[in-house]
Protein backbone atom coordinates (compact mmCIF):
# COMPACT_ATOMS: atom_id res chain seq x y z
CA UNK A 1 0.00 0.00 0.00
CA UNK A 2 2.89 2.52 0.82
CA UNK A 3 3.96 2.49 -3.02
CA UNK A 4 0.27 3.87 -4.15
CA UNK A 5 0.82 7.32 -2.65
CA UNK A 6 3.76 8.81 -4.29
CA UNK A 7 3.95 12.33 -5.77
CA UNK A 8 1.81 14.70 -4.52
CA UNK A 9 5.15 16.38 -2.97
CA UNK A 10 5.74 19.36 -5.44
CA UNK A 11 1.82 19.84 -4.87
CA UNK A 12 1.46 19.95 -1.08
CA UNK A 13 5.70 21.42 -0.26
CA UNK A 14 4.49 24.39 0.41
CA UNK A 15 1.10 24.01 2.29
CA UNK A 16 3.25 21.75 4.74
CA UNK A 17 6.20 22.88 7.37
CA UNK A 18 9.35 22.13 6.21
CA UNK A 19 10.24 22.36 10.73
CA UNK A 20 9.95 19.43 12.58
CA UNK A 21 6.99 20.33 14.71
CA UNK A 22 6.34 17.89 16.26
CA UNK A 23 8.71 15.41 18.86
CA UNK A 24 9.62 12.13 17.85
CA UNK A 25 7.78 10.47 20.64
CA UNK A 26 4.78 12.26 18.90
CA UNK A 27 5.48 11.19 15.02
CA UNK A 28 6.08 7.83 16.45
CA UNK A 29 2.70 7.50 17.94
CA UNK A 30 0.90 9.39 15.06
CA UNK A 31 1.91 5.50 13.27
CA UNK A 32 1.24 3.22 15.57
CA UNK A 33 -2.60 3.12 14.15
CA UNK A 34 -1.78 4.91 10.51
CA UNK A 35 0.27 4.28 7.61
CA UNK A 36 1.88 6.72 4.64
CA UNK A 37 -1.71 5.81 2.62
CA UNK A 38 -4.19 7.16 5.19
CA UNK A 39 -1.63 10.28 5.80
CA UNK A 40 -1.82 11.36 2.44
CA UNK A 41 -5.16 10.54 1.81
CA UNK A 42 -5.98 13.35 4.91
CA UNK A 43 -4.07 15.77 3.07
CA UNK A 44 -5.25 15.47 -0.71
CA UNK A 45 -9.37 14.99 0.12
CA UNK A 46 -10.86 18.26 -0.03
CA UNK A 47 -14.69 19.01 -0.58
CA UNK A 48 -14.36 21.17 -3.72
CA UNK A 49 -15.84 20.48 -6.75
CA UNK A 50 -13.95 20.23 -10.07
CA UNK A 51 -15.51 20.34 -13.67
CA UNK A 52 -16.24 16.95 -15.25
CA UNK A 53 -13.88 15.26 -18.02
CA UNK A 54 -11.19 16.09 -16.31
CA UNK A 55 -8.17 13.94 -14.66
CA UNK A 56 -6.73 14.97 -11.92
CA UNK A 57 -3.05 15.36 -10.86
CA UNK A 58 -0.77 14.04 -10.03
CA UNK A 59 -1.71 10.54 -12.37
CA UNK A 60 0.92 7.48 -12.35
CA UNK A 61 0.50 6.90 -16.63
CA UNK A 62 2.56 3.46 -15.61
CA UNK A 63 3.27 1.77 -12.33
CA UNK A 64 5.82 -1.49 -13.25
CA UNK A 65 6.61 -4.07 -10.85
CA UNK A 66 9.77 -6.33 -10.31
CA UNK A 67 10.29 -9.01 -7.50
CA UNK A 68 13.11 -9.92 -6.59
CA UNK A 69 13.68 -13.85 -5.68
CA UNK A 70 14.32 -12.57 -1.53
CA UNK A 71 15.90 -9.57 -0.40
CA UNK A 72 19.31 -8.28 -0.96
CA UNK A 73 21.18 -9.10 2.35
CA UNK A 74 23.88 -6.54 2.27
CA UNK A 75 22.44 -3.44 0.34
CA UNK A 76 25.83 -1.87 -1.56
CA UNK A 77 24.04 -0.37 -4.54
CA UNK A 78 20.98 0.13 -6.83
CA UNK A 79 21.39 1.33 -10.46
CA UNK A 80 18.86 1.64 -13.59
CA UNK A 81 19.46 3.02 -16.98
CA UNK A 82 17.21 5.36 -18.50
CA UNK A 83 16.68 6.65 -22.20
CA UNK A 84 14.51 9.44 -23.12
CA UNK A 85 14.02 8.98 -26.66
CA UNK A 86 12.44 12.27 -27.72
CA UNK A 87 12.23 16.29 -25.85
CA UNK A 88 10.11 16.80 -23.28
CA UNK A 89 9.05 20.47 -23.06
CA UNK A 90 10.31 22.52 -20.31
CA UNK A 91 6.36 23.65 -19.68
CA UNK A 92 5.47 19.73 -19.31
CA UNK A 93 5.62 18.69 -15.00
CA UNK A 94 6.79 14.77 -15.88
CA UNK A 95 8.21 12.82 -13.45
CA UNK A 96 10.54 9.46 -14.02
CA UNK A 97 10.95 8.12 -11.04
CA UNK A 98 12.59 4.14 -11.54
CA UNK A 99 13.53 3.59 -8.11
CA UNK A 100 10.90 2.44 -5.45
CA UNK A 101 12.48 0.47 -2.65
CA UNK A 102 12.89 -0.28 1.35
CA UNK A 103 16.13 0.08 2.97
CA UNK A 104 15.65 -1.77 6.48
CA UNK A 105 12.06 -1.39 5.74
CA UNK A 106 12.08 2.22 5.06
CA UNK A 107 10.36 2.77 2.07
CA UNK A 108 12.13 5.19 -0.39
CA UNK A 109 11.74 6.64 -4.16
CA UNK A 110 13.40 9.08 -6.61
CA UNK A 111 14.20 9.54 -9.83
CA UNK A 112 14.53 12.84 -12.02
CA UNK A 113 11.65 15.70 -12.69
CA UNK A 114 11.18 18.35 -15.12
CA UNK A 115 10.24 20.56 -12.51
CA UNK A 116 11.29 20.21 -9.19
CA UNK A 117 11.26 22.24 -6.25
CA UNK A 118 13.24 22.24 -2.18
CA UNK A 119 14.59 24.63 0.09
CA UNK A 120 17.56 26.12 -0.31
CA UNK A 121 20.52 24.31 2.15
CA UNK A 122 21.85 28.05 1.86
CA UNK A 123 19.71 30.23 3.48
CA UNK A 124 16.60 27.55 3.90
CA UNK A 125 14.51 29.73 1.19
CA UNK A 126 12.24 27.80 -0.72
CA UNK A 127 12.99 27.64 -4.69
CA UNK A 128 11.36 25.98 -7.96
CA UNK A 129 14.49 25.07 -9.51
CA UNK A 130 13.35 23.46 -12.69
CA UNK A 131 14.98 19.76 -14.26
CA UNK A 132 16.27 18.36 -11.42
CA UNK A 133 16.73 14.66 -9.25
CA UNK A 134 15.06 14.21 -6.50
CA UNK A 135 15.48 11.32 -3.35
CA UNK A 136 13.08 11.23 -0.77
CA UNK A 137 12.10 8.51 2.40
CA UNK A 138 10.13 8.12 4.59
CA UNK A 139 9.42 8.13 8.64
CA UNK A 140 12.16 10.86 9.16
CA UNK A 141 11.82 14.55 9.65
CA UNK A 142 15.15 15.37 10.99
CA UNK A 143 17.13 17.99 8.30
CA UNK A 144 20.31 16.54 9.76
CA UNK A 145 19.45 13.17 8.32
CA UNK A 146 20.23 14.97 4.63
CA UNK A 147 23.28 15.80 2.90
CA UNK A 148 22.95 18.21 -0.01
CA UNK A 149 24.79 21.15 -1.62
CA UNK A 150 21.27 22.42 -3.06
CA UNK A 151 18.04 21.54 -1.90
CA UNK A 152 15.94 19.59 0.81
CA UNK A 153 12.62 19.04 2.07
CA UNK A 154 11.27 18.34 5.40
CA UNK A 155 7.37 17.90 5.31
CA UNK A 156 4.24 15.70 6.38
CA UNK A 157 3.13 15.87 2.82
CA UNK A 158 2.63 12.71 1.44
CA UNK A 159 3.33 11.28 5.20
CA UNK A 160 6.56 12.58 7.30
CA UNK A 161 9.55 12.11 5.14
CA UNK A 162 12.58 14.14 4.23
CA UNK A 163 13.95 14.59 0.55
CA UNK A 164 16.91 15.84 -1.55
CA UNK A 165 16.88 17.31 -4.47
CA UNK A 166 19.36 19.40 -6.94
CA UNK A 167 19.44 21.03 -10.12
CA UNK A 168 20.19 18.68 -13.06
CA UNK A 169 20.60 19.23 -16.28
CA UNK A 170 18.34 16.41 -18.24
CA UNK A 171 15.99 15.83 -21.50
CA UNK A 172 16.29 13.87 -24.45
CA UNK A 173 19.55 11.31 -23.67
CA UNK A 174 20.12 8.49 -22.02
CA UNK A 175 21.32 8.22 -17.82
CA UNK A 176 22.55 6.22 -15.21
CA UNK A 177 20.44 6.82 -12.00
CA UNK A 178 22.14 5.28 -8.75
CA UNK A 179 22.12 4.65 -5.32
CA UNK A 180 25.30 4.28 -3.39
CA UNK A 181 26.02 2.77 0.03
CA UNK A 182 28.51 5.50 1.78
CA UNK A 183 29.94 6.19 4.75
CA UNK A 184 28.44 5.16 8.48
CA UNK A 185 27.24 6.97 11.53
CA UNK A 186 28.01 5.59 14.91
CA UNK A 187 25.42 5.13 17.56
CA UNK A 188 23.19 2.70 19.40
CA UNK A 189 23.55 -0.93 17.19
CA UNK A 190 20.18 -1.52 15.43
CA UNK A 191 19.15 -5.47 16.83
CA UNK A 192 19.46 -8.36 14.45
CA UNK A 193 16.20 -8.85 14.78
CA UNK A 194 13.35 -5.58 14.69
CA UNK A 195 10.16 -4.24 13.36
CA UNK A 196 10.98 -1.41 11.07
CA UNK A 197 8.57 0.76 13.21
CA UNK A 198 11.30 0.37 15.94
CA UNK A 199 13.51 2.17 13.41
CA UNK A 200 11.20 5.16 12.65
CA UNK A 201 12.16 9.16 13.37
CA UNK A 202 15.56 7.26 14.93
CA UNK A 203 17.83 9.73 13.36
CA UNK A 204 20.63 10.81 17.06
CA UNK A 205 19.07 7.63 18.51
CA UNK A 206 20.88 4.43 16.48
CA UNK A 207 23.36 4.48 14.24
CA UNK A 208 23.02 5.37 10.57
CA UNK A 209 24.24 4.84 7.17
CA UNK A 210 24.43 7.29 4.73
CA UNK A 211 22.99 6.48 1.22
CA UNK A 212 23.80 8.86 -1.91
CA UNK A 213 22.10 9.47 -5.34
CA UNK A 214 23.93 10.19 -8.42
CA UNK A 215 22.62 10.93 -11.84
CA UNK A 216 25.54 10.20 -14.94
CA UNK A 217 24.78 11.39 -18.63
CA UNK A 218 25.93 8.34 -20.39
CA UNK A 219 27.08 10.47 -23.70
CA UNK A 220 28.79 13.05 -21.82
CA UNK A 221 29.82 10.79 -18.91
CA UNK A 222 29.51 13.52 -16.26
CA UNK A 223 28.42 12.96 -12.92
CA UNK A 224 26.08 14.86 -11.05
CA UNK A 225 25.45 13.99 -7.57
CA UNK A 226 21.95 15.07 -6.07
CA UNK A 227 22.38 14.51 -2.09
CA UNK A 228 22.40 11.61 0.68
CA UNK A 229 20.20 10.51 3.02
CA UNK A 230 20.81 8.72 6.44
CA UNK A 231 18.88 5.22 7.11
CA UNK A 232 19.31 3.36 10.43
CA UNK A 233 21.65 0.92 10.61
CA UNK A 234 25.08 -0.07 9.85
CA UNK A 235 24.03 -3.29 7.64
CA UNK A 236 21.41 -2.40 5.25
CA UNK A 237 18.74 -4.45 3.89
CA UNK A 238 16.99 -3.38 0.75
CA UNK A 239 13.10 -5.56 0.29
CA UNK A 240 12.41 -7.48 -2.84
CA UNK A 241 9.62 -5.58 -4.04
CA UNK A 242 10.91 -2.73 -6.98
CA UNK A 243 8.53 -0.08 -8.85
CA UNK A 244 9.10 2.24 -11.57
CA UNK A 245 6.57 5.01 -12.52
CA UNK A 246 6.19 7.72 -14.90
CA UNK A 247 4.00 10.21 -13.19
CA UNK A 248 2.54 14.23 -14.99
CA UNK A 249 1.93 16.01 -11.95
CA UNK A 250 0.67 19.96 -11.50
CA UNK A 251 -2.01 19.84 -14.26
CA UNK A 252 -5.19 18.41 -14.82
CA UNK A 253 -5.53 17.03 -18.00
CA UNK A 254 -9.16 17.96 -19.88
CA UNK A 255 -11.10 15.75 -21.84
CA UNK A 256 -14.29 17.57 -22.43
CA UNK A 257 -15.32 17.80 -26.37
CA UNK A 258 -14.90 21.43 -26.66
CA UNK A 259 -12.24 23.59 -25.14
CA UNK A 260 -13.06 25.25 -22.12
CA UNK A 261 -10.44 27.66 -21.45
CA UNK A 262 -10.02 26.79 -17.59
CA UNK A 263 -7.16 28.09 -17.26
CA UNK A 264 -3.56 27.56 -16.43
CA UNK A 265 -4.07 24.45 -14.09
CA UNK A 266 -5.51 22.34 -16.91
CA UNK A 267 -4.14 21.11 -19.79
CA UNK A 268 -6.24 19.99 -22.90
CA UNK A 269 -5.51 15.77 -23.63
CA UNK A 270 -4.77 17.39 -27.21
CA UNK A 271 -1.45 19.25 -26.00
CA UNK A 272 -0.18 15.93 -23.86
CA UNK A 273 3.31 15.23 -25.02
CA UNK A 274 4.41 12.05 -26.47
CA UNK A 275 7.36 10.39 -24.64
CA UNK A 276 9.20 7.56 -25.63
CA UNK A 277 11.18 5.88 -23.29
CA UNK A 278 13.38 2.66 -21.95
CA UNK A 279 14.22 1.46 -18.66
CA UNK A 280 17.40 -0.93 -18.81
CA UNK A 281 20.18 -2.73 -17.13
CA UNK A 282 18.78 -3.18 -13.77
CA UNK A 283 22.01 -3.67 -11.53
CA UNK A 284 21.98 -4.52 -7.38
CA UNK A 285 25.44 -4.30 -6.12
CA UNK A 286 26.88 -3.69 -8.99
CA UNK A 287 25.46 -7.18 -10.86
CA UNK A 288 22.94 -7.27 -13.29
CA UNK A 289 19.80 -8.94 -12.74
CA UNK A 290 17.29 -9.34 -16.02
CA UNK A 291 13.94 -9.85 -14.48
CA UNK A 292 11.36 -12.81 -15.67
CA UNK A 293 8.88 -10.30 -15.93
CA UNK A 294 7.60 -6.94 -15.30
CA UNK A 295 4.15 -6.40 -14.63
CA UNK A 296 2.85 -2.87 -15.87
CA UNK A 297 -0.52 -1.16 -14.18
CA UNK A 298 -1.91 1.87 -16.02
CA UNK A 299 -3.52 4.44 -14.13
CA UNK A 300 -3.13 2.26 -10.64
CA UNK A 301 -2.45 5.92 -8.78
CA UNK A 302 -4.19 8.87 -9.03
CA UNK A 303 -5.84 12.00 -6.96
CA UNK A 304 -8.49 10.46 -4.60
CA UNK A 305 -10.99 12.54 -5.42
CA UNK A 306 -11.16 11.21 -9.14
CA UNK A 307 -13.76 9.10 -7.67
CA UNK A 308 -16.35 12.18 -7.79
CA UNK A 309 -15.63 13.00 -11.31
CA UNK A 310 -18.29 10.79 -14.05
CA UNK A 311 -15.71 10.11 -16.30
CA UNK A 312 -14.04 6.89 -17.23
CA UNK A 313 -10.10 6.80 -17.24
CA UNK A 314 -8.51 7.16 -20.78
CA UNK A 315 -5.33 4.52 -20.90
CA UNK A 316 -2.96 7.17 -22.19
CA UNK A 317 0.16 4.82 -21.81
CA UNK A 318 1.69 1.54 -23.26
CA UNK A 319 4.82 -0.79 -22.27
CA UNK A 320 5.96 -3.82 -23.44
CA UNK A 321 9.02 -5.88 -21.65
CA UNK A 322 11.78 -8.32 -23.36
CA UNK A 323 12.35 -10.48 -21.03
CA UNK A 324 15.58 -11.55 -23.13
CA UNK A 325 17.54 -8.03 -22.86
CA UNK A 326 15.84 -6.83 -20.19
CA UNK A 327 14.16 -3.88 -21.90
CA UNK A 328 11.24 -2.10 -20.72
CA UNK A 329 9.77 0.31 -23.45
CA UNK A 330 7.02 3.25 -22.77
CA UNK A 331 5.01 5.14 -24.68
CA UNK A 332 3.56 7.80 -22.58
CA UNK A 333 1.01 10.26 -23.55
CA UNK A 334 -0.86 9.09 -26.39
CA UNK A 335 -4.38 8.27 -26.12
CA UNK A 336 -5.03 3.95 -26.08
CA UNK A 337 -8.13 3.40 -25.36
CA UNK A 338 -10.93 4.99 -22.58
Amino acid sequence: MRYSIHSILLLLSLSSTCLLAQTKEELKKKYENSDLHKETEKKMRNSRAYPDSVILAPLHFTNSFVTLDSAVSDFQSFSIDVEILNDIPDDYAFYISPFNISLNGMPIYGGIQTHSDGFSVKDNSYQQIGRGGIFSRWYERSKEATRSKGYYNSSDGEGDFISVRNKLNWNKGKYRLKLSKADYVPGKAVPEHYNPKDLYFAWGDMEHTWVTYTVENLETKKIDTIGSMAFPGKKLVMGKSIIYFTEQYHKAFDFASKDRKLGEGYLRYKDIPVIDMTLSNLRINDKEFIPKEIKTHHNRTHHPDQDQIAMPMPVLSTDNYNPTTGVLTYRIGKLVKW
